[in-house]
Protein backbone atom coordinates (compact mmCIF):
# COMPACT_ATOMS: atom_id res chain seq x y z
CA UNK A 1 0.00 0.00 0.00
CA UNK A 2 1.78 3.37 -1.31
CA UNK A 3 -0.45 6.43 0.83
CA UNK A 4 -0.38 8.94 -1.60
CA UNK A 5 -0.23 12.58 -1.68
CA UNK A 6 -2.24 15.32 -1.04
CA UNK A 7 -3.77 16.86 -4.03
CA UNK A 8 -3.84 20.40 -2.85
CA UNK A 9 -0.85 20.85 -1.24
CA UNK A 10 1.81 17.39 -1.71
CA UNK A 11 1.87 16.27 1.68
CA UNK A 12 1.51 13.06 2.89
CA UNK A 13 -1.44 11.85 3.55
CA UNK A 14 -2.54 10.48 7.11
CA UNK A 15 -4.22 7.21 8.13
CA UNK A 16 -7.06 8.28 10.55
CA UNK A 17 -9.58 5.11 9.81
CA UNK A 18 -9.04 1.40 10.17
CA UNK A 19 -11.76 -1.27 9.75
CA UNK A 20 -12.17 -4.82 9.31
CA UNK A 21 -14.48 -6.05 6.88
CA UNK A 22 -15.36 -9.18 9.09
CA UNK A 23 -16.60 -7.49 12.07
CA UNK A 24 -17.55 -4.63 10.66
CA UNK A 25 -15.95 -2.67 13.26
CA UNK A 26 -14.21 0.69 12.41
CA UNK A 27 -11.80 2.75 14.63
CA UNK A 28 -10.94 5.95 14.14
CA UNK A 29 -7.72 8.18 15.32
CA UNK A 30 -4.32 8.55 14.15
CA UNK A 31 -2.18 5.82 13.25
CA UNK A 32 1.19 5.63 12.66
CA UNK A 33 2.52 3.35 9.63
CA UNK A 34 6.06 1.72 8.91
CA UNK A 35 8.00 3.52 6.65
CA UNK A 36 7.89 0.58 4.03
CA UNK A 37 4.25 1.66 4.17
CA UNK A 38 5.17 5.18 2.17
CA UNK A 39 7.55 3.57 -0.36
CA UNK A 40 6.98 3.84 -4.35
CA UNK A 41 5.19 0.17 -5.59
CA UNK A 42 8.66 -0.13 -7.22
CA UNK A 43 10.34 0.60 -4.29
CA UNK A 44 8.48 -1.78 -2.10
CA UNK A 45 8.81 -4.47 -4.20
CA UNK A 46 12.84 -4.44 -4.49
CA UNK A 47 12.64 -3.89 -0.60
CA UNK A 48 10.34 -7.51 -0.60
CA UNK A 49 13.19 -8.76 -3.34
CA UNK A 50 16.30 -8.10 -1.19
CA UNK A 51 14.32 -9.67 1.73
CA UNK A 52 12.97 -13.08 0.06
CA UNK A 53 17.13 -12.61 -0.99
CA UNK A 54 17.90 -12.69 2.53
CA UNK A 55 20.13 -9.09 1.87
CA UNK A 56 22.14 -11.18 -0.71
CA UNK A 57 22.88 -8.72 -3.52
CA UNK A 58 24.61 -10.79 -5.70
CA UNK A 59 21.71 -13.22 -5.81
CA UNK A 60 19.28 -9.96 -6.49
CA UNK A 61 21.58 -9.03 -9.05
CA UNK A 62 20.88 -12.19 -10.87
CA UNK A 63 17.05 -12.42 -10.24
CA UNK A 64 16.68 -8.35 -11.36
CA UNK A 65 19.36 -8.26 -13.69
CA UNK A 66 20.60 -5.06 -12.33
CA UNK A 67 23.91 -4.45 -12.01
CA UNK A 68 25.36 -5.34 -8.11
CA UNK A 69 26.18 -1.13 -7.82
CA UNK A 70 23.15 0.17 -8.94
CA UNK A 71 21.13 -2.64 -6.53
CA UNK A 72 23.03 -0.68 -3.54
CA UNK A 73 22.54 2.68 -4.69
CA UNK A 74 18.86 1.73 -5.20
CA UNK A 75 18.56 0.14 -1.88
CA UNK A 76 20.38 3.56 -0.30
CA UNK A 77 18.16 5.60 -1.85
CA UNK A 78 15.26 3.74 0.02
CA UNK A 79 16.90 3.27 3.27
CA UNK A 80 17.47 7.34 3.37
CA UNK A 81 14.12 8.07 1.42
CA UNK A 82 12.45 6.25 4.52
CA UNK A 83 14.55 8.79 7.12
CA UNK A 84 16.73 6.45 7.86
CA UNK A 85 20.60 6.57 8.39
CA UNK A 86 22.84 3.31 7.05
CA UNK A 87 24.73 1.29 9.39
CA UNK A 88 27.82 2.25 8.24
CA UNK A 89 27.23 5.90 8.90
CA UNK A 90 25.44 5.40 12.16
CA UNK A 91 28.99 3.39 13.22
CA UNK A 92 30.66 6.89 12.41
CA UNK A 93 28.74 8.92 14.51
CA UNK A 94 29.56 6.31 17.44
CA UNK A 95 32.18 8.04 19.66
CA UNK A 96 35.88 7.29 20.45
CA UNK A 97 36.73 3.85 22.04
CA UNK A 98 38.95 6.11 24.83
CA UNK A 99 35.83 8.31 26.03
CA UNK A 100 34.37 7.11 28.93
CA UNK A 101 31.71 4.71 28.48
CA UNK A 102 29.18 6.40 31.78
CA UNK A 103 29.81 9.83 31.03
CA UNK A 104 28.80 8.83 27.40
CA UNK A 105 25.92 6.75 28.57
CA UNK A 106 24.60 9.64 30.63
CA UNK A 107 24.55 11.63 27.58
CA UNK A 108 22.29 9.25 25.55
CA UNK A 109 25.50 9.18 22.92
CA UNK A 110 25.68 4.99 23.64
CA UNK A 111 23.16 2.53 24.26
CA UNK A 112 23.42 0.22 27.85
CA UNK A 113 24.90 -2.64 25.95
CA UNK A 114 27.38 -0.46 24.12
CA UNK A 115 28.68 1.07 27.66
CA UNK A 116 29.07 -2.49 29.13
CA UNK A 117 30.99 -3.99 25.85
CA UNK A 118 33.07 -0.86 26.19
CA UNK A 119 33.73 -0.97 30.37
CA UNK A 120 33.85 -5.32 29.69
CA UNK A 121 36.96 -4.19 27.09
CA UNK A 122 38.52 -2.06 29.64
Amino acid sequence: MNIPKCPVCGNTMQVTELYCPHDGITIRGTFELSPLATLPKEDAELVILFLRARGNLKKLERITGIGYFALRGKIEKIVKSMGMTLLEEEEEEMPEESEDPLKLLKEGKISVEEAIRRMKKS
